[in-house]
């Protein structure tokens, strides 16, 4: 007799029980995987628990926007927290700007999320060297020189990955569950689980057409229908409506909360209107535009659901506000 159907409802209990570690999850998750004969699980579970050893390897929820800050000094002055733009970048350098990757294991990510320390991801020597030869024109008029430059940790940025984790695997348990064979004496189908783990895994997979994947008799799975698939999309007649303004107000959201935390560090007596206007200094026209064709399509109040403090909501949504009258 399979064991799978007692683990899969242990995993789908254990998730939604926030008492329950995790790692503990994870463990579950690593003798479903060897029950599903599924490798690439068993490689995500490991990678989870023991970390990432190719940050080219992580999966999107691993890798969250970040403000760059910097240290600058010229012999005599020094400037510090100092905010450094995309347009102060070259081309060249741009790849690792304003992108954090966590490639740290679970039970660390855990500890780094309950810090209460001002946690930093460095830019290496390399990195500010080859800013300040980029910049030696424009550096020279003030003597500046960069001396230090990093990517500040949000706690609530942790906590994202972690909570991805836990719905994804969530997803994942779902769907296999709801696959027509039976758990206990037949053997598991191997290349329908295969294709479920990777959308719900590296797709932030909301809803599968079950039916066009258990209807596929070939080795390949159909691009359009992974794209289809998200946290986002609906159904309408077994087609996939992805809904790509909902994902422009998240990373919109993600985006404002993001600089309003560094804001609210550097300048914690800003007014309303000086947060604003740093979220507009600091944000892309290609963002605003994306995001003021968004909330035309979805509605004002949208943008409400993805703002995960309510203390920034007030200012969201003024902000937001202005992009939509700058495009009316």
């Amino acid at each position: 007799m399979s064991d799978i159907p007692n683990i899969v409802k242990q995993i789908q209990s254990d998730v939604l029980n926030p008492e329950i570690h995790i790692e503990t999850i994870l463990l579950k998750a690593k003798v479903l995987a060897h029950y599903l004969k599924n490798q690439e699980m068993k490689g995500w579970v490991k990678s989870e628990l023991d970390g990432y050893l190719d940050a080219d390897d992580l999966p999107d929820y691993r890798i969250k926007n970040a403000v760059l800050v910097g240290t600058f000094f010229n012999g005599a002055y020094r400037q510090t927290g100092r905010v450094i733009g995309e347009s102060e970048i070259h081309p060249k350098l741009r790849k690792s700007f304003g992108k954090i990757r966590f490639s740290q294991g679970i039970a660390e990510l855990k500890t780094i999320a309950k810090s209460n320390n001002n946690l930093n991801s460095p830019m290496s020597g390399d990195w500010v060297s080859m800013y300040n030869m980029f910049n030696s024109e424009m550096l020279s008029h003030g003597l500046y020189q960069l001396t230090e430059a990093h990517h500040p940790i949000m706690n609530n940025s942790v906590i994202q990955v972690l909570s991805a984790v836990r719905n994804r695997l969530q997803d994942f348990v779902l769907e296999i569950s709801d696959l027509s064979w039976d758990m206990v004496h037949e053997p598991p189908p191997v290349e329908q689980i295969a294709r479920i783990f990777h959308v719900t895994i590296y797709h932030n997979s909301g809803e599968i057409n079950m039916s066009d994947i258990q209807q596929s008799n070939s080795d390949t799975y159909s691009v359009g229908q992974a794209g289809a698939v998200g946290r986002y999309a609906r159904s309408d007649n077994n087609t996939f409506i992805q809904s790509e303004q909902k994902q422009t107000l998240a990373e919109a959201a993600e985006e404002i909360q993001r600089l309003l935390v560094h804001l609210e560090k550097t300048n914690p007596s800003a007014t309303q209107l000086e947060m604003v206007e740093y979220v507009n200094d600091e944000t892309t026209p290609s963002l605003k535009r994306r995001t003021a064709s968004a909330i035309q399509a979805c509605g004002e109040a949208a943008i409400d659901e993805f703002i995960l403090e309510n203390k920034f909501l007030k200012v969201a949504k003024a902000t937001v506000k202005g992009w939509l009258e700058g495009v009316s």
